[in-house]
């Protein structure tokens, strides 16, 4: 359907991307890899990978130290690892992990993408990194604001409300699906990812007492924590989410 409206990249291209990304699965051992998507730049465009990849724990540049406030592969903003190239016969390059400090420049700021992974971007406020942490950043803030689930195939686990588990299948194997006629509405979509929080993490960080503090209870500090700064709920229907602001005369 996607072809017959002219979006695509072609069945030629879509076929060397397939292999291609055979050889990265193979070389970076990285598991549910998938095509992400292209990201267009005023110089060269950015074919973005997806996957998974088992330990092998790491920060930002070789050698740096990770802030302690960094989560952990595999976990919040790093639950995935991205790579990108430029075309489907490039090399395909590996994106850094992230730190909050980068989601925090990255959601100030507005710059086109070039292309050069180690261009220095200069702007107001001042990004202290290169490119390749600004597009990592914001294919994050993509990825955890608007990947989309239908309603009904998914549902909360009993145990723990921020994690979310297939729908069970009835005695002939099936999960009742929804109509095409009835996925035209908004409300029969949800998100599935955990939200971005104003710490600049998907998950808080564990509270710490002070030198001086006796009386420190962890449980009230956290529960404080969430009270300032909440989690999104799970399988949050779209049609609950705030409108985007473009100007004070528009919304969307």
């Amino acid at each position: 359907m996607y072809q017959w409206a002219g979006i695509g990249f072609g069945q030629q291209e879509i076929y060397r991307l397939q292999k291609s990304l055979k050889e990265l699965a193979k070389k970076e051992s990285a598991s549910k890899l998938r095509f992400f998507g292209k990201i267009r730049g005023t110089w060269r465009d950015y074919y973005i990978a997806e996957g998974e990849v088992e330990g092998g724990d790491e920060g930002g540049e070789e050698g740096e130290e990770k802030p302690a406030d960094m989560e952990p592969k595999g976990e919040g903003v790093n639950k995935f690892t991205y790579w990108v190239s430029h075309q489907s016969f490039d090399t395909w390059s590996k994106l850094p992990d992230l730190t909050p400090a980068d989601i925090k420049a990255a959601r100030s700021i507005k710059v086109l993408f070039t292309g050069d992974l180690d261009r220095t971007i200069y702007t107001n406020p001042f990004f202290f990194k290169k490119e390749k942490e600004y597009l990592r950043a914001q294919i994050a803030r993509i990825v955890h604001s608007t990947t989309l689930y239908p309603v009904g195939l998914f549902k909360l686990d009993e145990d723990d409300p921020r994690k979310v588990e297939p729908v069970e299948e009835d005695e002939e194997g099936n999960v009742k699906k929804p109509t095409t006629k009835q996925m035209s509405s908004p409300s029969m979509w949800c998100h599935i990812n955990d939200s971005i929080l104003l710490c600049n993490r998907c998950n808080h960080m564990d509270p710490v007492a002070a030198e001086d503090q006796e009386d420190f209870d962890e449980e009230a500090e956290k529960k404080k924590m969430q009270l300032k700064d909440p989690f999104e709920p799970k399988l949050k229907v779209i049609t609950g989410d705030k409108n985007v602001i473009i100007s004070k005369n528009q919304k969307i």
